[in-house]
Parts: structure tokens; sequence; C-alpha cells
């Protein structure tokens, strides 16, 4: 199974994680796939401890702040975006927006 992206607007900042329920940040390698999800709520403590951003961040500037290099291939290119992770299904997608929403 694989992450499932978020179809979000390329200019989404790091706060509209939460129109999406359950979803990760993910920081995916543009040469070689390689992937790794992050809490969005993490990523917005980080920028912040680090005084580089918050919730108004947008995606694209996230990536250019990745510095160390893939494990896979061992080259710097990222991009990120928003996704569900494998095993989550819509099911429970309406169930986390139904407790978010209430």
């Amino acid at each position: 199974m694989s992450w499932r992206a978020v179809q979000a607007h390329e200019t989404s900042t790091l706060g509209d994680h939460r129109r999406y329920p359950g979803c990760r940040l993910v920081v995916t390698c543009v040469l070689c796939g390689w992937s790794k999800g992050y809490r969005p709520e993490r990523m917005i403590d980080r920028l912040r401890e680090l005084r580089a951003g918050g919730h108004a961040t947008q995606l694209a500037h996230i990536a250019r702040r990745v510095a160390w290099p893939c494990p896979g291939c061992d080259r710097v290119k990222w991009r990120t975006g928003f996704a569900w992770p494998p095993g989550l299904d819509e099911r429970e997608v309406k169930r986390l927006a139904n407790l978010y929403r209430n």
C-alpha cells in the first residue's frame, strides 16, 4: 500500500491540513520517489521553534527547507504535499471529519 495523495492547491499552506482529517505532510524525493510522512502539527511546532514559519507556511517553502540528502539516491530535490497514510480508508476519514467538526 502507498500514500493516497490529497488533491490540494499548489499554494496550499501547512494550516490547510485541517481540511483533510487524518492526513500527513509527505516529503517525497522528486528523483527516486522515496517518501516519509510527518504529522502536520509536529511540522508547525518545529517551524515555530526555528522561527521559520507556522500555519501560513506554503508547502513549496517546506520542500526548500529540507537540506538532508535522500536515503534512496543521496541527492537533494524534494517536494511536499498532503496525503492519507496507507490503511486509512474513506470511512475513517469521514469519522475523523465528524469528530473534529463536533
